[in-house]
């Protein structure tokens, strides 16, 4: 039997970056949000005991794709001859800013604690083992499990639960651009001996929503190494988006929409710019 999941992918409202803990984590303050934009995993059980993975993207073959070693770290607690062939079609890209193997990595956790039920982790305990291993995996991960709406601190792994109004699109353009997070990160030159910042956004959040709040520090310094990020924002907000970002460390950057008719006009006036995707918030 085969079991199809979707692994939504995340957008960030706004990314302040606080400072930098002693093992090299980067503090932040930002909103995650998930959007309607997903890879598929096939899960097809078997008894072999082993994990083992096939893609649309040969490169992620491997065992050290973040899905194997979601599954390995739930391994001990699953029965000795259970196995699972991952069948990923990947439509999220690599190194997006959207999140996209943090997502894989959620799903696929959530799924082998639903099957260790007959095996060795009673119910008081999986909620917290779930989180502590998603924190393992990466700092998006936890977010992941529950998703939906959530204001992040920490290195992303504090979540709080979030509700605001939903009724946009976004539109997402993803360019053909290697962007590397840790490149991002280090362009910053925050200091282990600065000081950190406070969160603002908890206090703005608090007298209503408004998408003035928000903005990206990873933009000083990618829009001037990368030009055509600049220039794909100012094209968004010229097709009248209510709001312009990049998401993450990059590369995508993304428009909000008011309504699909004004988020597809934009969408065929931006094909030119690479991967173009109109997105719901869930």
């Amino acid at each position: 039997m085969t079991t199809t999941l979707r692994s939504n992918s995340k957008i960030n409202i706004g990314l302040r970056i606080l400072g930098k803990r002693k093992d090299g984590y980067h503090l932040i303050e930002t909103v995650f949000q998930e959007i309607d934009f997903y890879d598929e995993i096939d899960i097809e059980e078997n008894k072999s005991g082993i994990f083992t993975i096939e893609c649309n993207n040969k490169s992620l073959e491997t065992d050290t794709n973040i899905i194997i070693k979601a599954a390995n770290l739930i391994k001990p607690f699953l029965p000795e001859n259970f196995g699972v062939h991952f069948k990923l079609e990947k439509n999220i890209p690599i190194g997006a800013g959207l999140g996209g193997g943090s997502a894989n990595a959620a799903v696929v956790l959530k799924y082998l604690f639903n099957c260790s039920k007959k095996s060795k982790i009673n119910d008081n305990d999986k909620e917290r083992l779930l989180l502590k291993y998603a924190a393992e995996l990466g700092a998006d991960v936890p977010f992941f499990i529950n998703g939906h709406t959530a204001y992040a601190t920490g290195i992303g792994e504090k979540l709080q639960e979030l509700y605001f109004p939903k009724q946009w699109f976004a539109l997402l353009i993803i360019p053909k651009i290697n962007m590397s997070t840790s490149w991002a990160y280090n362009s910053l030159n925050i200091s282990l001996t600065g000081k950190i910042k406070n969160t603002i956004l908890s206090s703005y959040l608090k007298n209503g929503f408004k998408w003035r709040f928000f903005e990206n520090d990873f933009e000083k310094i990618i829009i001037p190494a990368y030009p055509q990020i600049g220039l794909i924002k100012d094209r968004i907000k010229k097709n009248n988006s209510v709001f312009t970002s990049l998401s993450g460390s990059g590369s995508t950057v993304y428009g909000i929409f008011e309504n699909l008719s004004s988020a597809k006009k934009a969408k065929s006036n931006l094909q030119e710019f690479g991967k173009v995707v109109i997105a719901r918030p869930i």
